[in-house]
């Protein structure tokens, strides 16, 4: 696996970090760690440092869908009682197979800070491990978080609409189970977004009860084989029902060097709510 420095002497340059990097680097100034959802075991066993985030701290209903990015009011309120500051590096861990970690990277790009790393393996890996816990509730003094928003991270319905029609040139990536995309399913939308390819995204891990992510080559040759290829070039959108299953799969992207991917956190949610056009079967198109 790329992108993390073993001997710790600088800062990861991929989006998912290793557990030897992160015990080495515990004590780091300007070390930020956030476990994201756990609410039945953090008062109990964290990693040390770590404050606790729910899930739905940074997402929201819009219109009475779910899975949208919370307000950016709501999200300077809370990554400024959690002392993130335009110095920060933030690693995020879970325990839901990178999910929730990777909602909440996501979420932080949007509001402009892309310092942050997703623990390979979440507190799993963690704790089979036998490294270092604790049940001390770290003091974080607050801030006023500084970041401007960036929005080329995020996807609405309209740009999903314009790459449907053909107006703009993007890879689209349906991150569901493989019954969901065909249209296999009683709930509906039956189907997927037009010209969508399907890339399951727990394909990306190495196995459902080890949620590591497989070796770099073997997620770049998946990728290419749905047409995601040129990290440099490729222009790419996931999406799932509500964003949480496809920010998994952007992260993946992200720390693969894709520069140009979007997350769709509107979805299938609200694309089918608004009764878009969905196509069944195994075929983009």
């Amino acid at each position: 696996m790329s992108g993390t420095d073993n001997a710790g002497r600088g800062w990861p340059t991929g989006l998912f970090i290793q557990t030897d990097w992160l015990q080495s680097n515990l004590e780091r100034e300007n070390l930020r760690i956030i476990q994201v959802g756990g609410e039945n075991f953090y008062s109990r066993m964290h990693i040390p440092g770590a404050v606790m985030v729910g899930y739905q701290d940074i997402t929201g209903y819009r219109d009475g869908i779910p899975g949208f990015r919370a307000e950016t009011a709501l999200l300077r309120k809370l990554f400024g009682r959690l002392g993130i500051t335009p110095e920060s590096h933030v690693v995020v861990y879970d325990a839901s197979g990178g999910m929730d970690a990777a909602r909440m990277v996501w979420t932080l790009h949007c509001m402009g800070h892309t310092q942050c790393y997703i623990l390979d393996g979440g507190m799993g890996a963690w704790y089979t491990e036998k490294r270092v816990c604790t049940d001390h509730m770290p003091q974080i003094a607050p801030v006023e978080y500084r970041v401007d928003e960036d929005l080329r991270w995020d996807a609405d319905i309209e740009l999903m609409q314009r790459v449907v029609a053909g107006e703009l040139e993007m890879k689209v990536l349906d991150t569901r189970s493989e019954a969901e995309y065909e249209g296999q399913t009683i709930r509906g939308p039956r189907g997927h977004i037009p010209g969508a390819r399907h890339f399951e995204w727990m394909d990306a891990l190495r196995t459902p009860q080890d949620p590591q992510l497989k070796d770099d080559e073997a997620l770049r040759e998946m990728l290419a084989g749905r047409g995601v290829e040129n990290p440099h070039t490729d222009e790419v959108v996931v999406y799932c029902q509500t964003a949480h299953r496809a920010a998994h799969t952007w992260a993946v992207l992200r720390h693969l060097g894709y520069a140009k991917v979007r997350l769709y956190d509107g979805s299938m949610a609200e694309w089918g709510i608004s009764g878009q056009p969905v196509v069944a079967g195994m075929v983009p198109r």
